[in-house]
């Protein structure tokens, strides 16, 4: 019989073999500690969709598009603020939007793709963030998904390892030894 400590220690196994809390990068922990080769940690993906949300707000309220990722910069902190204001300084520079989203981590993708689009049409980039947000929040939730499917699997293969020689022991080889004790004379 399952117990309630073998469930909660099972639960914890198979986060643990899926790389949970889930990480861009695979350096720092959720709280943005940098790696430990210095560089620097990339934001989880609830504190970019929650930046994202933030600049879509801020660009909403009437903010400039540099104005609105420097203000979401400065009040995030963290590795979110941090990748924010190396684009928002890219784009005071005079970087092409492309350019400068390339500057930060692989997690900002979708919000790349969502700039480059308001900018090449010419469209306020705000709605678009706002459903990169969605779009980002989706596949971290279908990652998790699978990567919880995946340690199911994981650990049904300890578990056969224990059980079956036990199986074989009380089993199958009575059940051997009693038919070979019929044929031999």
């Amino acid at each position: 019989m399952i117990t309630r400590v073998d469930l909660v220690v099972g639960i914890l196994v198979a986060l643990a073999v899926v790389g949970w809390p889930p990480r861009w990068g695979g350096q720092g922990g959720a709280t943005g500690s940098p790696g430990g080769d210095g560089a620097p940690a990339h934001p989880t993906v609830d504190e970019a969709c929650a930046a994202l949300g933030l600049v879509a707000a801020a660009l909403r309220s009437g903010a400039g598009s540099v104005e609105a990722l420097e203000a979401v910069a400065r009040l995030v902190g963290g590795p979110a603020g941090a990748e924010l204001a190396v684009v928002a300084a890219a784009h005071r520079w005079g970087e092409d939007p492309d350019r400068a989203w390339s500057r930060v981590g692989p997690g900002w993708a979708a919000a790349a793709v969502a700039w480059h689009a308001a900018h090449t049409a010419g469209a306020a980039p705000a709605g678009l963030l706002a459903a990169a947000a969605d779009r980002m929040r989706e596949e971290e939730a279908r990652r998790v998904e699978a990567a919880v499917q995946r340690a199911g699997v994981l650990i049904v293969l300890p578990l056969g390892a224990c059980f079956l020689p036990g199986f074989v022991a009380t089993t199958v080889a009575p059940f051997v030894l009693l038919l070979l004790d019929g044929l031999l004379p």
